[in-house]
Parts: structure tokens; C-alpha cells; sequence
């Protein structure tokens, strides 16, 4: 596969300036492509691509700057989501437990009600 030094990229960002997204140039296999519109792309190592945190990065005097306490706020948000996953998980075992119901109940109707009754009446 070939590689580059440099790639072009650009970065969509937020009204304070911090990154939410971005393209980037890649290889084919044949040749080097950018299907977006290179207009206010910029020039980076690829590899610096990954030390994006998006919500967290600028673009700043032709490098990457990551705001650390900017991080440190986006990543105490999903601390906080995190913290609702054993009510999620009480009220999905909840609506488990309610269709295993139902699926058994539905089971016993069937078994018991007169087969022609019960076809008549799903218009079988």
C-alpha cells in the first residue's frame, strides 16, 4: 500500500472552533483520492488523524491541539450516560420477563382453544 508524509484533510468543527469530523485523502489502489472539496483542506500526517478527540481538537497554527479540559468535561458527560445503564438494564429485564409472558400465555391459548374456532378466527 503507499503511504504519504502528509495528507490532506478537512475538518468540520463546531461554532467554537472544535472539530466534530473530518475526510480525508486515501489511496485506491491506483491512485491518491479526495472526493470532497479540498478548498480549505490542510496538510497532516496521517497519523495524527488518530490523536483527534473530536469535541476536543482544534486545528491551530497548522497542527493539531487537543484542549485537555475540554476533554476532561466531554468525557465526564459519558461518565454520567454511563451511570444509567443498570436502569436500562432493570427496566429491559422488566420487558423481558413481560413478553416471555406473554409469549406464554399466548402458548396456552393456543393449546387449549378448539383448533377450528381459533382458525376461523385468524381467518385460516
Amino acid at each position: 500500500m503507499e503511504t504519504k508524509n502528509k495528507i490532506l484533510a478537512s475538518f468540520m468543527t463546531n461554532t467554537d472552533g472544535y472539530i466534530t469530523g473530518y475526510q480525508q485523502e486515501f489511496f485506491d489502489g491506483k491512485e491518491w483520492q479526495t472526493p470532497f472539496d479540498t478548498t480549505n483542506a490542510v496538510e497532516v500526517a496521517p497519523g495524527d488523524l488518530d490523536t483527534i478527540v473530536m469535541g476536543a481538537t482544534k486545528w491551530v497554527d497548522g497542527k493539531l491541539t487537543v484542549d485537555a479540559d475540554k476533554q476532561k468535561a466531554l468525557a465526564d458527560v459519558d461518565e454520567q450516560d454511563t451511570q444509567t445503564d443498570p436502569q436500562v438494564a432493570a427496566l429491559q429485564a422488566k420487558v423481558d420477563t413481560q413478553n416471555e409472558a406473554i409469549t406464554q400465555l399466548t402458548n396456552l391459548v393456543v393449546a387449549v382453544a378448539d383448533p377450528d374456532k381459533l382458525n376461523k378466527a385468524l381467518g385460516l
